[in-house]
């Protein structure tokens, strides 16, 4: 059974499901119901409040867990029963083009764990799995693979996924990767957050929740006062200025070059680069599980690939 899973910094994404990044331990079964997962003698659920970045989610049992609440939903939704017979997973993941060198065995051998069989009990069933195989792919490239058939007919773009806490530009030509441009910089959507909520607290002794921020930056109904929806507005813009400033050092114009954005940021900022009129051929992968589907695209066409050998 193949599973992909994009871990974000900010939320998990399966081709179908998201769910934020956040979970919380416990010795003891939630008094209140929620999705939960037994595993290793703890008891785990999900939170809105997030993980604090880890540039190598390996470092914890956290990403790992939230993992299993990704398998879980997956064999849920394929109308998996439970079962003590171990089920055979080949596992997708992604990491950032730039961190993908140093850091893509390491992850895959998180995930792997020699092959062992996992017991875990997922809303009072219980399964068993056993990962035998794990794939690891370029965030980015995997979410332009989605778009293969409108990007091969340009000939150069640049996928850009603004993601929780990382930012992905990729070059392409004819809609295939050109390691000419290929970084990954910590300037995440989480960092916009943190300003945000770290001056208005200062500022205005208020403390604002991530979807605080968001209803403002979409324009969406919110009770915050009109000094704090300016001060989410004008960090929001300072945002996208200095990113646009950092494109341009590396010789990307966004004004002149076609630019395709992935992730949940830049589906949050959409509207304000639009109306902004600095980005000249905007493209935008109104999809946030693009990067989950991609894997999926680009592990089928390498199977097909071999088999054809």
């Amino acid at each position: 059974m193949i599973i992909s899973v994009d871990h974000g910094n900010r939320s998990i994404k399966t081709p179908t499901s998201l769910f934020t990044s956040g979970v919380i331990v416990s010795d003891n079964k939630f008094g209140i119901k929620s999705d939960y997962v037994f595993w290793e003698g703890k008891y785990y659920t999900l939170t809105e409040k997030r993980i604090s970045y880890m540039r190598d989610k390996t470092e914890d049992d956290r990403f790992y867990v939230l993992t299993l609440f990704a398998i879980a939903y997956e064999l849920e939704r394929r109308g998996v029963p439970e079962s003590l017979d171990p089920i055979d997973i080949t596992l997708l993941v992604g990491l950032p083009p730039a961190h993908y060198g140093q850091l893509h065995r390491r992850f895959e051998d998180y995930f792997f764990r020699k092959r062992e069989i996992v017991d875990f009990e997922f809303n009072d069933r219980c399964f068993s799995i056993r990962v035998n195989k794990v794939v690891s792919y370029a965030q980015a490239l995997a979410a332009a693979v989605t778009r293969y058939g409108d990007l091969k007919n340009h000939a150069v773009s640049y996928i850009i996924d603004i993601g929780g806490f990382t930012v992905d530009v990729l070059k392409l030509r004819r809609g295939k990767p050109d390691l000419e441009v290929m970084e990954s910089f910590e300037q995440g959507i989480i960092t916009l957050y943190n300003k945000i909520t770290s001056q208005c607290n200062s500022q205005y002794d208020r403390l604002l929740e991530d979807s605080d921020i968001d209803e403002v930056i979409r324009g969406e109904p919110t009770i915050l006062p009109g000094e704090i929806q300016l001060l989410i507005r004008t960090h929001a813009q300072q945002f996208l200025n200095e990113f646009y400033n950092f494109l341009r050092e590396r010789g990307i114009d966004v004004k002149s070059s076609k630019c395709v954005f992935a992730g949940g940021g830049s589906m949050l900022l959409r509207n304000m680069i639009e109306r902004s009129g600095k980005v000249g051929f905007p493209i935008f992968i109104d999809n946030i599980y693009a990067n989950a589907q991609g894997y999926e695209l680009l592990y089928k066409s390498e199977v097909t690939a071999n088999a054809n050998r």
